[in-house]
């Protein structure tokens, strides 16, 4: 068989950026396609535009050099890679069905990735120099036709459910055990998300964290698009980064939907926002059940300190979050709800204080994990926030040689998050 024949298509933004383009020209020849570069077959004299006629004519495959500069040349109608655009446009006006024109996207953080005329064409995203490889693997299969195989079909899991919008059966007790005993925050979809959202919080080198998981007694089942809605909807912006942030315009922090619901990973590295790196991993299920793992606001400030105002705001925000989520779920009033908070990576910590008007007698903890549930209808969560907060806040405290606060330090940190304010 003969090789794969490649037309490459790019803007000469910079010697750095048409040296990457060799590059991965030269790497496509060396796995056995037959690529087409003005650098190699671009003679002087020769009519520049006859020999790009030629080449996207002549080729299977067309490479579109996605950077911020091309795209804009494309839209613009400038230059070579205009003229370009009028010869791609052309074959897609006759086949708009045609998979010749594979974007490739590079040194472009722009909003517009690929240019209009090739439409929501796939693209192969070679942003980051580290997934290089990995990139250029996906290339080479589609190139050479070599796809991943599809897996074998397997049983239907939901067999004998009801219909999308209706309720599913969860039955839970009060006390957040099911019919089998098992505790409906143990099941495999929670601990599911265990591993790679602590694999991805030792990526940035951070050690604590807090864990929230909630579950509906009484399961409902909503679509992806439903489950964003509710979670936008439901963002509290009175302290730092919201729980269950969404981050619209970063197309590796957004939202993804899944085939049981919806999942975002936002990891911000050191120096990328501020001088300390930040994590954050939630998902939320067709069912309700929502996971969330996030490094801790006090790793930002002092990483040996845990400031017992700020766990007591984050506790406040997790339980008003779980309200409105399922408020803008559209479930029951009267539906219980399961909710754990877990805080990790404490060994060490010096408990203290991030408002110089609230002290507390300096107190380190031995232990590493603290981890509280509640149970509790959604009618009574508003009603009784300061109590279910003093109530979880106050075993992580107790680690800290038998720290406690009193009810109105309570009321008054929770009250004033309610209002709009932090102290």
């Amino acid at each position: 068989m003969s090789p794969p024949t490649i037309f490459v298509s790019y803007s000469h933004d910079s010697a750095e950026h048409k040296a990457w383009v060799i590059k991965l020209a030269t790497d496509l020849r060396a796995h056995g396609v037959d690529v087409s570069l003005d650098e190699w077959d671009l003679a002087l004299g020769q009519d520049i535009a006859a020999f790009m006629q030629r080449g996207i004519a002549a080729s299977e495959r067309v490479l579109l050099i996605c950077s911020e500069t091309y795209v804009r040349k494309a839209e613009a109608g400038a230059g070579g890679v205009g003229y370009e655009r009028l010869i791609v446009s052309a074959e897609i006006v006759q086949n708009i069905g045609t998979k010749k024109f594979i974007p490739i996207v590079r040194d472009n953080p722009g909003l517009q990735k690929t240019p209009g005329f090739l439409g929501a064409r796939r693209y192969v995203d070679f942003t980051r120099d580290e997934d290089y490889v990995m990139r250029l693997n996906e290339l080479l299969r589609e190139i050479h036709g070599v796809g991943m195989g599809r897996p074998q079909l397997g049983p239907n899991p939901f067999q004998g459910t009801v219909a999308q919008g209706q309720s599913i059966s969860r039955i839970a007790g009060p006390t957040g055990l099911q019919t089998g005993g098992e505790p409906v925050l143990e099941e495999p979809w929670f601990t599911g998300h265990v591993a790679p959202s602590t694999a991805g919080l030792a990526r940035l080198g951070l050690r604590g964290s807090m864990e929230l998981r909630y579950a509906l007694h009484d399961a409902i089942n909503k679509s992806q698009l439903e489950l964003l809605n509710a979670v936008r909807r439901s963002e509290i912006h009175t302290f730092g980064w919201p729980i269950a942030m969404t981050i619209e315009n970063q197309e590796e922090y957004r939202p993804r939907p899944m085939a049981d619901g919806i999942r975002a990973e936002i990891a911000i590295p050191e120096r990328v926002l501020s001088e300390s790196s930040s994590y954050d991993y939630w998902a939320l299920r067709n069912n309700g059940d929502f996971f969330l793992l996030k490094s801790l606001f006090e790793d930002e400030r002092a990483a040996s300190k845990i400031f017992f105002n700020t766990r007591i705001v984050r506790v406040t925000e997790s339980l008003l979050f779980a309200t409105r989520l399922y408020e803008n779920l559209g479930v029951a009033s009267e539906t219980r709800v399961s909710i754990r908070v877990t805080h990790r990576g404490l060994a060490g910590r010096e408990l203290s204080s991030s408002n110089r008007n609230r002290d507390v007698f300096p107190a380190r903890s031995v232990e590493d994990v603290s981890q509280s549930q509640i149970v509790e209808t959604l009618a009574k969560m508003r009603g009784q926030l300061v109590a279910n907060v003093r109530q979880i806040a106050e075993s992580l405290f107790m680690l800290f040689n038998f720290t406690e606060f009193s009810a109105e330090v309570y009321e008054d940190i929770v009250t004033n998050f309610v209002a709009g304010r932090v102290t």
